[in-house]
């Protein structure tokens, strides 16, 4: 529909006749065997089509954090992450003695970061894994599993992700320790149950219990995101026991790199979202990309990007036209205090099986590519000379599919942003924006 009422923009317009195109000092003049062979421009003016979308379902194992919590995002809405994961043995062949009993069960999990509002309180719910997860499969930001009836938590709390931990008359690193048998005790028991065979092997124990399944409740306002390191010493799930030999045992259960873990991520809908948002997303308004923009990580929003008559772009003499610098920046819409900008986004082609392909810009490195936040724009910029250059000189021979803007690492952070569409209200807004300085070659 956007490219329906888009007017093709004339060629000889695009080079020798854009409103703001001007022709820059002749720099290096003296430098030119003949001056008159290179003619230089500026422009800003270059057609952009641009609007948000729902992200697909992405990979999720073993991400860098596994998230957990719940955020009520003015403008985002609802957001839950939850996660799933495996636990191994720290000694094989433990034996629990004779005749253990229960004295509490405790699943520790060190910080590795948040995003959002700790203040507000978080209502954790654990349950156990009815089926198991293995290291060797991809698990995606949708998957379900099935997992039992009780939840062994239902653990109030609010999150202190920079607060050392004191833990018996020591100091610790930011943690939480959630108990996990002081409602129900069946967890415990059943660990206190597990035979010979199966605490030979971490292999074997897998087997006898799968795992667990940690969510969070919705939160009525406000809200985090916990970012936590599954394969930290500091997280484990340890068991304290007695037996008829010995009082004040304990066992420890892990979590490394190599185990089997998943975040779980659920926007519900986005149906509490702004109504702008829901409009351009949910509801497929193209056009509202035109006011503000949108990228969130979890599984959430990325924006989509074209230049429509990029592919059009060429001299109507026939020169060449190279692309001497082609800058795409975008500007910050909404900057709201608890949800700081990404630190990082990605721009990725848009490819004809909508996979993502890296563009050839970024081989030339971050520094060169871009993409990091610039607090004096208050926004990004990605150099995309090498793509433009493509695109002009393939021409309308190939399909232009355009691009995806995303948030880096969508997989393990919460960020999100709003952000200047393509041509917001009022004189002071600065709008996503393709800045080109190209030339003509008479050779």
């Amino acid at each position: 529909m956007l490219k329906q009422l888009l007017l093709p923009v004339a060629i000889s317009a695009l080079l020798l006749a854009f409103s703001c195109t001007k022709k820059p000092e002749r720099i290096g003049d003296n430098l030119q065997p003949d001056q008159n062979n290179i003619e230089l421009f500026y422009t800003d003016t270059i057609s952009v089509e641009a609007y948000s979308v729902t992200e697909d379902s992405i990979r999720t194992d073993k991400p860098a954090n596994i998230l957990f919590g719940s955020m009520k995002d003015p403008i985002f809405g609802t957001t839950v992450a939850g996660f799933y994961t495996q636990l191994r043995l720290s000694t094989n062949g433990h034996d629990f003695g004779a005749n253990p009993q229960l004295d509490s069960l405790v699943l520790q999990l060190a910080y590795s970061g948040y995003y959002g509002d700790t203040a507000t309180r978080q209502t954790m719910r654990v349950y156990e894994l009815k089926k198991n997860i293995y290291a060797d499969s991809s698990y995606y930001s949708t998957t379900v599993l099935p997992f039992g009836e009780t939840d062994f938590a239902t653990y109030e709390f609010a999150p202190k992700p920079k607060s050392p931990f004191p833990f018996n008359k020591d100091t610790l690193a930011p943690l939480i320790r959630v108990p996990l048998s002081a409602n129900y005790t069946a967890l415990g028991e059943k660990i206190l149950s597990a035979t010979e065979s199966d605490l030979e092997t971490t292999d074997k124990f897998k087997e006898f219990f799968n795992g667990l399944y940690v969510t969070a409740d919705p939160v009525a306002s406000g809200g985090s995101i916990s970012y936590f390191d599954l394969p930290s010493k500091l997280s484990s799930l340890t068991i304290y026991y007695k037996n008829d030999s010995t009082d004040s045992l304990r066992y420890q259960f892990y979590i490394t790199a190599s185990d089997a873990r998943f975040n779980r991520f659920d926007h519900n809908g986005f149906q509490d979202a702004s109504q702008d948002l829901i409009n351009q997303v949910v509801q497929g308004d193209t056009l509202a990309g035109r006011q503000k923009l949108y990228a969130q990580a979890m599984n959430g929003v990325k924006t989509k990007i074209r230049f429509p008559n990029i592919t059009k772009m060429q001299h109507p003499s026939g020169y060449k036209m190279i692309i001497n610098e082609a800058k795409l920046i975008m500007y910050a819409s909404d900057l709201a205090e608890d949800y700081g900008a990404p630190s990082q986004m990605s721009l990725v082609i848009n490819d004809k099986d909508k996979t993502y392909k890296v563009l050839l810009d970024q081989l030339q490195g971050d520094s060169y590519f871009g993409g990091t936040y610039k607090s004096s724009i208050k926004g990004y910029e990605f150099r995309v000379t090498r793509y433009i250059q493509h695109m002009t000189l393939a021409g309308e021979s190939e399909e232009n599919y355009g691009l995806y803007f995303m948030v880096n690492g969508a997989s393990s952070k919460a960020d999100r942003w709003v952000f200047n569409g393509t041509t917001p209200s009022g004189d002071a807004l600065k709008s996503l924006k393709l800045k080109l300085t190209y030339s003509i070659s008479k050779n």
